[in-house]
């Protein structure tokens, strides 16, 4: 054996003799630091977990059936088109026109309700093309009564009233649906 044989093997035991020591130490180390990480992680999560509640409202977007039900019937349609067909319940025509005013009003108001509670429509020209068709068809059984233009023309008038005033109270009524929810979730984290 060379003289550099025996120096570099005695180099090379005692090197692994201070690793052997060494190792238990580190892998004692090494266990203890992912712990405090582990468990610094999980505090940090809890933490913004809730104040991510907090600080966030539900959207129309994320909206379901029982929130569109809640807005549904918080809108009383007949009270509503009640209020709108006033002038035509002191009209000459009383006994034709109220009538017709009230079911061109109900019916498009019971419908644009439903669709802005249910966010099908975002905007009263979106609504106008889903609805707007529809005064046809509600309004059908008065093209034939006396006095023949005016009763249906008059139906199909308070169906566009009522199918705007459907679409606002639609979306305010979502609106407060919305806002109570928020508030109780508040009120339980505090």
């Amino acid at each position: 054996m060379s003289m550099y044989a025996s120096s570099s093997n005695s180099y090379w035991d005692e090197r692994q003799k201070k690793d052997e020591k060494k190792s238990p130490f580190l892998i004692a180390s090494i266990v203890v630091l992912v712990v405090v990480v582990s468990a610094g992680a999980i505090i940090q999560n809890k933490r913004n977990d809730s104040s991510h509640i907090l600080t966030q409202r539900r959207t129309h977007d994320q909206t379901n059936e029982t929130h569109w039900e809640e807005c549904e019937s918080r809108v009383n349609s007949k009270q509503e088109c009640t209020s709108i067909c006033l002038p035509e319940r002191n009209s000459i025509q009383r006994k034709t026109m109220h009538p017709a005013c009230l079911k061109g009003c109900q019916d498009a108001h019971v419908a644009s309700t439903a669709l802005s509670c249910r966010g099908k429509v975002s905007s009263e020209e979106d609504l106008f093309k889903e609805i707007g068709g529809l005064a046809y068809v509600h309004c059908s059984k008065f093209q034939l009564v006396n006095p023949k233009p005016e009763v249906f023309a008059t139906c199909r008038k308070y169906h566009r009233a009522g199918t705007k005033r459907g679409f606002r109270m639609g979306i305010a009524a979502m609106k407060e649906v919305l806002d109570e929810e928020w508030l109780e979730m508040k009120d339980e984290l505090n």
